[in-house]
């Protein structure tokens, strides 16, 4: 039997930790009105005896169920703050011989660890270590001074001194987000990426503006790296940065043009970018919030660099000009005009000589750029040879790029490619199986191009023609380009 303070018997020790313990692991019993009652009943036995004996049990068992008591009402969050100022003010002046405390390294979400020292300390007992802690650095009345007031600097930021420095559980909630979507499995990615540093709009001090910067341009790395297929998540991030008073913030400082951080480019192809953009986000988040500039500061961090408004203006330029190339680069028109001098005979017919060396090639912007040319021509080639080989090459490009084509390169193909399937064809054919299209080469190409003239390179090059071949690729191809880029343009 768990007795309340009204009661008159010995309470239970082990079954209130054990009380404690579910409500802690219960994440989803919010509201639970049992719940609330065990924190409450808690909380009256630490202000009935704030400096007392079992004040330390007390302040674990709050401690405890501190991330249940931060989501509820007045009524249950204020006792809970109450009862822990209480016991700071009855224990912090008490004597003590240690150097450092347990409470100095915050506390975790959930603290866990914490039933592992409440139930050695309820019976008396501090012969034990809890994560690197012993048990009379635990029991240590400062140290259960520490503990009071980090909950209540969790349940009313600002409301304790001398507590250790922390991200705001709105900063922690954005880089947890922001870092499911940048490892791939994020929900909403891309409200949360068309998000990122929205906060530009509005702020006006050095370190939310710097830190409002690096998230957004974290998360156009991430925007440019192929995965978003909407235009409006790069119109949204583009409209953010253009928030940032680039003229007014970019005057010279004491570190000189040499002397500020450096931050890779998206377009320069680092081969860490995932790695790079986890940290800028991290970086970000911290220098937009009060605790976390504090925890740079106490890892040796320069913020004077971070934190200076050219470097900041710097870092959205640079940025906003990433983001605007990459967006036509995925969603704009390709030109490919050029490419008629390349590939064309003066009398306007294919130079299939030229055009299979590039498609041979391992320049893979100049194949899909080829590709794109190939739907182009197909309406003005001159023979259904001719047609094959483009249906070919434009089918081929979409196979490139991983994970799929952005829409600047799939939407003239995919226009080809719905021609073609919905063209009447036979639905049988002589040929016992079809090549896959990842063995086309140039060789096969030439010989379609010009049977009579250039040999069959292998066995199986007159099947990669065959109409129920390519009206099956086709078919393929677009509900491939509708899946990665959407039904529409």
């Amino acid at each position: 039997m768990i007795e309340s303070t009204d009661g008159e018997t010995t309470p239970d020790l082990q079954a209130l930790i054990g009380a404690w313990q579910d409500v802690q692991d219960d994440v989803r019993g919010h509201g639970k009105p049992e719940y609330d009652e065990t924190v409450l009943d808690c909380a009256r036995r630490l202000i009935a005896d704030p400096g007392g004996d079992r004040a330390p049990l007390w302040v674990l068992g709050l401690a405890m169920t501190l991330p249940y008591a931060d989501g509820r009402p007045e009524r249950v969050s204020g006792a809970v703050h109450d009862a822990l100022d209480r016991a700071d003010r009855a224990l912090k002046n008490r004597p003590c011989t240690h150097a450092e405390h347990p409470y100095e390294d915050g506390l975790d979400d959930p603290p866990h660890y914490l039933e592992d020292v409440a139930r050695p300390l309820a019976h008396g007992d501090t012969d034990f270590s809890t994560i690197g802690w012993t048990g009379e650095q635990w029991a240590c009345p400062r140290n259960i001074a520490g503990l009071a007031r980090v909950g209540m600097d969790r349940l009313e930021p600002g409301s304790a001194a001398d507590v250790p420095a922390r991200l705001s559980e709105d900063a922690q909630d954005t880089l947890d987000r922001l870092n499911s979507v940048l490892e791939g499995y994020g929900f909403d990615a891309y409200n949360e990426i068309a998000d990122a540093g929205s906060e530009l709009r509005f702020v006006t001090g050095d370190g939310d503006r710097a830190g409002g910067v690096l998230v957004a341009t974290a998360a156009s790395w991430y925007a440019l790296s192929g995965v978003v297929r909407e235009r409006w998540v790069l119109d949204d991030l583009i409209e953010t940065l253009e928030e940032v008073p680039l003229n007014a913030l970019d005057h010279p400082c004491a570190h000189g043009d040499d002397g500020h951080p450096g931050l890779p480019g998206f377009l320069d192809d680092e081969a860490d970018r995932p790695a790079i953009a986890g940290d800028t986000l991290t970086l970000g988040v911290h220098l937009g919030d009060d605790g976390g500039r504090a925890l740079l500061e106490q890892a040796g961090i320069d913020l004077s660099l971070w934190l200076c408004p050219r470097f900041t203006a710097t870092t959205a330029r640079n940025t906003l000009s990433e983001l605007r190339e990459g967006r036509e680069e995925l969603f704009g028109r390709r030109e490919t005009g050029h490419l008629d001098t390349e590939f064309l005979r003066a009398g306007g017919t294919l130079a299939i000589e030229p055009f299979t060396a590039l498609f041979d090639g391992g320049d893979k912007s100049a194949r899909e750029l080829q590709g794109i040319w190939a739907a182009r021509r197909h309406a003005h080639a001159a023979d259904d040879r001719e047609r094959t080989v483009l249906v070919l090459t434009a089918a081929t490009a979409l196979r490139i790029t991983h994970p799929g084509p952005a829409i600047a390169l799939a939407r003239d193909i995919r226009t080809l490619l719905r021609t073609v399937a919905a063209t009447p064809h036979p639905h049988t054919c002589a040929h016992d199986d079809h090549p896959a299209l990842e063995r086309l080469d140039g060789a096969v190409l030439r010989h379609l191009h010009a049977p009579e003239t250039v040999p069959a390179p292998r066995p199986d090059t007159e099947a990669f023609g065959c109409p129920a071949h390519l009206a099956a690729l086709a078919a393929v191809g677009v509900r491939d380009v509708d899946g990665w880029c959407g039904v529409e343009d």
